[in-house]
């Protein structure tokens, strides 16, 4: 129904879920749209942010330009849910070789190449927590301190292996120092610090005249340190952490990062209002810095904070980052976005490189933006309403349609410039959750939704007049909401939801149910017609179904990844090129109708609506708590996998074609069953130099990764498969440069 070809040119730093060329790449434009947590300034040029969703940052010249890396799942360490949570913490020894700490974790994160690739140190078995901050005496020797799961941990290898530090009870630590190995101090919750003169041996207590939780400290030696905590608290001690002394900012806000330049020392942190503060006194007075960019949001609050020199970088809501040059006095943005929406849905249109995309924000108010380049740039429509946006028919390059909560429903002749809203709010539509729209011409079109959460709830309306009036027809399915529809023609469409898939042949004057094959309990979400009788539908149970019989009957395609929970979108451009979409960003694609399928990761949280233009260019957009986020895919060329659903009769890996390889090479195995997969990469030594897989779940089937070794250096290196915690085989490859 929307499918027109064009190419589109590479704009930005490649991404996807292992750290390989090719894939998805962030066009929102830059640099991404999760929270940023925490960053470092390694120098003037040289920085770091620390995202949502294991979404890390880099700049090499002072914020112009941005690459991001996802970092992607990392299951061993992440339990549950199986993807690398927020980065929370960090821990740099120089530009290149840092550690990184998250949210919901067994352990800790390295990377030794500025960013390009991971590795991880388990901490801890089983269980998980929080690791909330870093603090190292020397290149060796080093704590990290988090949730009473971790507690406070030492290292004297650079982050290879780590120690509990004992008596320390079961409090949650967010702040760690240590001018030596005998003296440390951590900090609490409850206005609560604790330090050590023995290595740990004994523990003393020390209040610091509040009760609130002391989130962040800096030290500028081993007897003069600041801290900051919830409610604007400030604190300050000269004597070690014997006693402290200070005055709290003026403000209920959590202070949530202190830094100190001189006698200057910042504080910043959220709430509902923006919050940042400057004491030139020990904090006995503060002034506040207003930190927000011309135009900017008011929204915009404060998690990260770093500074060198008097250049100054702030992060926090929706990705956004400002920086300062003058120590605070001015501000300009340091990251840019078209919207802090969740997107839900996304065309883009023919040679031109017109790309249309919808959302809401948090707040409920409604985001159209639009590009002409191919995603380079991104413009705000300026329309506004408060009732989330659904669903975008584009019927060809320039009119297209938008629906929404309780009637909203607007029109564009234009490719997504303007909107006409006058249509909105129906007297038909106005009760109604509206989450698909399609028309067939300028006249005749068809909404669908309902009630969400009461029975007796989809509803099906059509309109003949351009959306001016609107008929309700008879559902044949009288549960719960309907979700998408696309029609064929005037007289031919079908409808999925939850329970549920429709099909009329006569205009919609009647619908009747077509589940032959189907499953009744999982919602179906997606919903791609290719023709009159090539459908696809996605579940909310990770499944993919087809019909080639205009719905009477159904095949299901088994999707090759079991747990990934709800796929939200599909996309086809023809019978056997597809996407399938959903949530921690996971795309699946297929050029042979589910025999074979490719699986990448957009760098997303929740992928909501994805469009293919050619079979090696998508967009995809992605919605979360944190802000909207839009992706643009190129086929990735190394680093992919690839699985084929044939059922081998036992457990295998095979050698490596080409051996020996410069620098891509395909590593195959088989899998009899469905099992928990790792394929990791030694060194002749025997030290794990990357993970390719990390404890992904797999139907049972051939597996294809498409390694490129263009990091590593020339020699031999062994390559082993691990299916549910059990070591299947090795082998050997050769690197030859």
């Amino acid at each position: 129904m929307k499918k027109i070809t064009f190419l589109l040119i590479l704009l930005f730093t490649s991404l996807n879920i292992y750290s390989q060329s090719g894939g998805w790449q962030w066009s929102n434009p830059k640099p991404q749209g999760g929270y940023v947590q925490n960053m470092k300034m390694i120098d003037a040029n040289n920085w770091y942010a620390m995202c949502d969703y294991g979404v890390m940052m880099k700049t090499t010249n002072a914020g112009v330009n941005w690459t991001t890396f996802s970092i992607g799942y990392q299951s061993t360490l992440y339990p549950g849910a199986g993807i690398l949570q927020t980065l929370y913490s960090g821990w740099f020894f120089d530009v290149n070789n840092f550690l990184l700490g998250s949210q919901s974790c067994r352990g800790v994160v390295r990377s030794s190449n500025g960013g390009v690739t991971y590795d991880t140190v388990q901490v801890i078995p089983t269980g998980s927590g929080s690791i909330y901050d870093f603090h190292f005496i020397n290149a060796q020797t080093g704590y990290f301190c988090g949730t009473s799961t971790f507690k406070l941990q030492k290292t004297t290898n650079a982050g290879l292996n780590w120690v509990q530090v004992p008596n320390l009870g079961t409090t949650t630590l967010y702040s760690v120092y240590a001018p030596d190995t005998n003296n440390i101090i951590v900090t609490s919750t409850s206005g609560n610090t604790y330090f050590t003169t023995n290595a740990g041996i004994n523990w003393t207590t020390s209040n610091v005249g509040t009760t609130n939780t002391l989130y962040d400290s800096k030290w500028i030696n081993a007897t003069t340190g600041y801290l900051c905590g919830s409610t604007g608290c400030f604190r300050y001690t000269t004597n070690g952490g014997a006693n402290w002394q200070g005055t709290s900012a003026p403000t209920t806000s959590t202070m949530n990062r202190i830094v100190v330049a001189g006698s200057d020392i910042y504080m910043a942190g959220f709430s509902s209002t923006s919050d940042m503060y400057k004491s030139t006194d020990n904090g006995t007075t503060w002034t506040t810095i207003n930190y927000l960019a011309s135009g900017q949001y008011s929204s915009f609050l404060v998690y990260a904070f770093d500074m060198v020199g008097s250049t100054m970088l702030i992060g926090g809501t929706y990705g956004l980052m400002n920086k300062s040059t003058n120590s605070g006095g001015n501000w300009q943005t340091a990251s840019v976005h078209a919207t802090v929406a969740n997107m839900v849905d996304v065309y883009a249109a023919s040679g031109n490189g017109r790309v249309i995309a919808i959302g809401y924000n948090n707040g409920g108010t409604d985001v159209a933006v639009y590009s002409t380049n191919g995603g380079a740039v991104w413009f705000n429509t300026g329309h506004y309403a408060a009732n989330n946006l659904s669903d975008l028919n584009m019927r060809n390059a320039t009119t297209g349609y938008v629906v929404g909560r309780f009637g909203l429903f607007w029109k564009t002749t234009n490719a997504g410039t303007t909107w006409d809203t006058t249509l909105s709010f129906n007297s038909a539509l106005v009760p109604y959750f509206c989450n698909g729209v399609d028309f067939v011409n300028d006249n005749t079109g068809w909404v669908v939704g309902g009630l969400a959460g009461v029975g007796g709830n989809t509803k099906i309306f059509k309109t003949t007049n351009a959306g001016v009036n609107w008929t309700e027809q008879t559902s044949a399915y009288s549960g719960p909401i309907a979700v998408k529809v696309e029609m064929v023609d005037a007289n031919t469409g079908y409808i999925s939801g939850a329970g549920q898939f429709q099909k009329t042949t006569d205009g919609g004057a009647t619908w009747i149910l077509s589940m032959a094959g189907l499953p009744s309990s999982p919602t179906l979400n997606g919903l791609t017609v290719v023709d009159v009788n090539n459908i696809f539908v996605t579940t909310s149970a990770s499944q993919v179904f087809t019909s080639s019989d205009g719905g009477a009957n159904w095949v299901n395609l088994n999707f090759p990844l079991t747990s990934i929970g709800t796929l939200f979108c599909t996309d086809w451009i023809n019978v056997n090129t597809g996407m399938v979409a959903g949530i921690f960003g996971t795309v699946g694609k297929t050029t042979n109708k589910g025999v074979t399928w490719e699986i990448s990761q957009t760098g997303g949280y929740t992928t909501m609506g994805v469009d293919m233009v050619h079979q090696d260019t998508a967009f995809a957009v992605c919605g979360n708590t944190f802000g909207g986020e839009i992706y643009k895919y190129i086929k990735a060329l190394t680093g992919t996998i690839t699985w084929n659903n044939e059922t081998p009769s036992e457990y295998s890996l095979s050698q490596n074609y080409p051996n020996p390889f410069n620098p891509v090479t395909k590593i195959k195995f088989t899998l009899p069953k469905e099992g928990n997969v790792t394929l990791k990469i030694f060194d002749i030594t025997g030290q794990e130099v990357e993970t390719l897989i990390d404890g992904l779940d797999f139907r049972s089937g051939t597996v294809t990764y498409d390694f490129n070794g263009s990091e590593l250096s020339s020699g031999v290196y062994f390559y082993s498969l691990f299916v549910d915690n059990n070591r299947i085989d090795t082998k050997k490859m050769v690197l030859v440069k």
